[in-house]
């Protein structure tokens, strides 16, 4: 299963604005492949496609809400926001 993080902009820290995607590969609990990504476009359309190219089942986000959900679960993607997180170590240093 592949789970994507998507990263705040560093640049822009106080927006809600992604730039970066960090795609996990999991099998078994285990990471078995991991990539950094920069998102070129911040269009919807380009990012849907995007993860349906990459075949992320799980995103992670900084922000997530009733829209995004439904939207992402339409296409059998899961869309939650960090804090759901917090139990999961290798995933916290990645947002923290």
């Amino acid at each position: 299963m592949k789970i994507a993080l998507l990263l705040k902009s560093k640049k822009q820290p106080y927006v809600n604005h992604v730039d970066q995607a960090v795609v996990f590969n999991v099998e078994k609990d285990k990471v078995v492949g991991v990539e950094n990504t920069t998102l070129e476009s911040k269009d919807v359309t380009a990012f849907t496609s995007w993860v349906q190219k990459k075949k992320v089942k799980e995103i992670y986000s900084p922000y997530a809400d009733d829209r995004l959900r439904l939207f992402f679960s339409k296409l059998g993607i899961s869309f939650k926001a960090y804090d759901e997180l917090s139990d999961n170590r290798l995933f916290q240093t990645f947002i923290f």
